[in-house]
């Protein structure tokens, strides 16, 4: 076999064959990748991959991949935002579907016929797994906006969900949704509850809240108004469905009582409850080996039944 000079992708076929593609500019994975050259595709024959489910470009020696699915890409056990890229490095494993493809750096890979039946359109997969849930809301936003212009609250939405989304992805988190003043995020456990997970969650929440702090100082100068701003997070664990509502990337869904009680804390932090960062009993127990945990005490949440026992967190210790 010659030597490979260039990046290439290797996985097992459905027929436990070991096959190999180079990446000589961009590789693109789905159910049918129509009018793709075979040198720059790989069919996964799964009804929940969809018809043209991710594309990895090499510029320069840059490699990067980008979700186009419906169900979802995986880079390491952790999920591309959808619609989003990441950057690849030798070793990686990428999954789509049940498949794996291992990024190596330094064929071409003949592509079997397309099957027909699964060729016509995506089956959306639900998925029972454990997620932690991070909401992020913001304080005040409807009467800030009564006195501010429309361009003015655009403009400092944009730096705070630019800011916490990069947070959120530097802790390998996953942006589900910008829902009016709030961000939510979410990390998936892959089913088992992982300690790991729920730490990192909370590590950018209180990244998060620094970074207001930052953003405060950069921008009261030239606008007081902002020195008022205050934001509350919700973090919240437990098992959901993840599944789509449609079609599209945009539609994922995550579906449990605990997204619902996560966007309820954000609510109530630093406001009702003193804490900027609220979470539940769940997510206390998984973290409080590694972070500063505080009892708060038992309260009752708007739309709910019974009380909730909740804590707060205050900043990292060293574990």
């Amino acid at each position: 076999m010659k030597a490979i000079t260039t990046p290439y992708l290797e996985w097992i076929d459905e027929n436990g064959t070991v096959r190999r593609l180079e990446i000589l500019d961009r590789v693109f994975i789905g159910r049918v990748c129509q009018g793709v050259d075979e040198q720059r595709r790989i069919i996964v024959n799964s009804p929940t991959v969809s018809r043209d489910h991710a594309a990895i470009s090499l510029t320069g020696s840059q490699l990067e991949i980008r979700d186009m699915s419906s169900n979802g890409t995986w880079v390491n056990d952790i999920r591309v935002d959808s619609g989003s890229s990441k950057h690849l490095t030798d070793g990686d494993v990428i999954r789509v579907g049940k498949t794996l493809l291992h990024i190596k750096c330094p064929g071409t890979c003949p592509i079997e016929e397309q099957n027909e039946s699964l060729a016509s359109y995506t089956q959306l997969a639900n998925r029972i797994t454990t997620v932690t849930h991070l909401v992020a809301d913001v304080r005040g936003f409807s009467s800030m906006s009564q006195t501010r212009s429309s361009a003015d609250m655009y403009s400092l939405m944009k730096i705070i969900f630019e800011r916490f989304s990069l947070i959120v992805h530097e802790n390998n988190g996953t942006i589900k949704d910008f829902a009016g003043d709030a961000v939510f995020a979410f990390w998936d456990h892959n089913v088992a509850p992982r300690k790991e997970q729920a730490v990192l969650a909370c590590q950018s929440a209180l990244k998060q809240a620094h970074s207001v702090s930052q953003i405060k100082a950069e921008l009261s100068p030239s606008d007081p108004l902002v020195s008022s701003l205050k934001l509350g997070w919700g973090i919240t664990t437990g098992e959901v469905t993840l599944s789509h509502y449609g079609s599209r990337a945009a539609d994922l869904a995550l579906v449990g009582d605990s997204v619902n009680l996560a966007f309820r804390l954000s609510g109530l932090a630093n406001k009702d409850v003193p804490a900027e960062v609220v979470m539940c009993t769940h997510t206390a127990a998984l973290v409080r080996d590694a972070l500063a945990v505080e009892d708060l005490g038992t309260i009752s949440v708007r739309g709910r039944s019974g009380y909730e026992h909740v804590y707060g967190l205050r900043a990292s210790r060293e574990s």
